[in-house]
């Protein structure tokens, strides 16, 4: 099927962050033949958007945007600043456009957008993709291909049809999922993973603290490769355990429960639980490789 990038002639990204930026330098390398317009409230990140060929033009000022040719906004902002976005371009939205976003938060969230812009469509998306780095000058081409795409909808439309293609043409496997369940879903496999990478990181800090030794001299490719997404933005990752509370917060006693059941284990000197539990753990890993 030919590419048309669900038929939207101006797309405005707002934020130009990693995703944000890896949205526009993909859709210029996969033939994207409409106008890519970029806002963010930082100069820099716009002058280096615009430097990098990334925007065709790119603004501080909603103002400033040439709002007649815009069919489709992306919200590429972190997700506390969701609503205000909303709030603040409303006014500007012609009829038949289009609103999506990329945010990893969804419940809730998507029906207060979907008021708050109606009669404007907002279409709820979350790209299974990223790396730890942030700024648009980390922007990696590609980024979606091959990753799944979850669209956050209770019923299909022509808009939501429109966002589907917009995704699959820049590669990407789009699935549809009720809002609710894709807030504990991504909690359990995303958010609980960087919440327990960043509590290792700091767990470390104090024994280093504790012992006067510094364990950040000695780490084996494993700490590294465990903890490397304790490296992403913190101001992205407050936003989501905040905004996701309840759900980050249960998977985390869950994993509380896991980490008392391997402690016990382990004090008690029970071999054959410490065995059963690794070894399943260990099947249950390696059938993500099949």
């Amino acid at each position: 099927m030919k590419k048309d990038f669900g038929g939207f002639k101006g797309v405005l990204i707002i934020g130009l962050g990693l995703i944000g930026g890896s949205i526009a330098v993909s859709l210029k390398s996969s033939g994207y033949g409409g106008k890519i317009y970029g806002f963010d409230l930082s100069p820099e990140r716009v002058k280096k958007a615009v430097e990098l060929q990334a925007v065709d033009e790119g603004f501080t000022n909603l103002d400033d945007i040439p709002w007649e040719n815009v069919d489709l906004v992306i919200i590429a902002t972190p997700v506390k600043n969701f609503v205000k976005v909303a709030e603040e371009i409303k006014s500007y939205l012609k009829e038949g456009t289009v609103v999506t976003d990329v945010g990893s938060v969804k419940g809730d969230l998507v029906e207060k957008l979907q008021k708050i812009l109606s009669p404007v469509k907002f279409v709820g998306a979350h790209p299974i993709a990223g790396t730890e780095k942030e700024g648009i000058e980390n922007a990696v081409v590609g980024l979606f291909k091959g990753k799944k795409l979850i669209l956050t909808v209770n019923e299909e439309d022509q808009s939501i049809k429109r966002i589907e293609k917009f995704w699959t043409d820049l590669g990407s496997k789009v699935e549809v999922m009720d809002p609710h369940t894709h807030d504990f879903v991504f909690a359990s496999v995303s958010h609980l993973p960087h919440a327990v990478a960043f509590a290792l990181v700091d767990a470390l800090i104090e024994l280093s603290k504790e012992t006067g030794i510094d364990l950040f001299l000695y780490p084996g490719a494993g700490f590294k490769d465990f903890t490397r997404i304790a490296a992403s933005s913190p101001v992205v990752w407050k936003d989501i355990f905040l905004e996701n509370k309840e759900n980050v917060l249960h998977t985390i006693d869950s994993f509380i429960k896991s980490m008392e059941k391997l402690k016990e284990f382990i004090e008690k000197e029970d071999e054959e639980n410490l065995l059963k539990l690794l070894s399943e753990s260990r099947e249950k890993r390696l059938s993500l490789d099949k």
